[in-house]
């Protein structure tokens, strides 16, 4: 009898554990926000990259993929060299180096 009544104690508190893990998991990641639909939801205010020149080191938050630029001749931009990447902000484009983030060259708004 002390052996059943152990075994289904050990079921029991086993099953409970179980469920507060599985009632513990993180999200799904499929309900999680969408960091370039929130990006793009963001107030305007100034225009950060309105200052930015050949030479400078593009920012890292514009490094990322979101703002690579793939479809280039679909936006009148040049062949990008090799090791170069096209980064769209704000309409203005950048070529980049991928390797440094060096801006080499600089498109803006309305000029392609």
């Amino acid at each position: 009898m002390k052996s059943k009544a152990s075994a289904l104690l050990v079921i029991v508190s086993l099953l409970a554990t179980s469920a507060t893990a599985f009632a513990a998991q993180p999200p799904h990641p499929a309900h999680q926000p969408n960091p370039s639909i929130e990006r793009a939801n963001r107030p305007v205010g100034a225009i950060p990259h309105r200052d930015w020149q050949r030479g400078d080191r593009l920012p890292a938050q514009y490094r990322d993929h979101i703002f690579r630029v793939d479809n280039w001749r679909q936006h009148g931009l040049k062949v990008p060299p090799r090791g170069h990447q096209w980064v769209g902000v704000a309409g203005d484009y950048a070529l980049v180096a991928s390797a440094t983030g060096v801006i080499v060259d600089i498109v803006p708004a309305r000029a392609h």
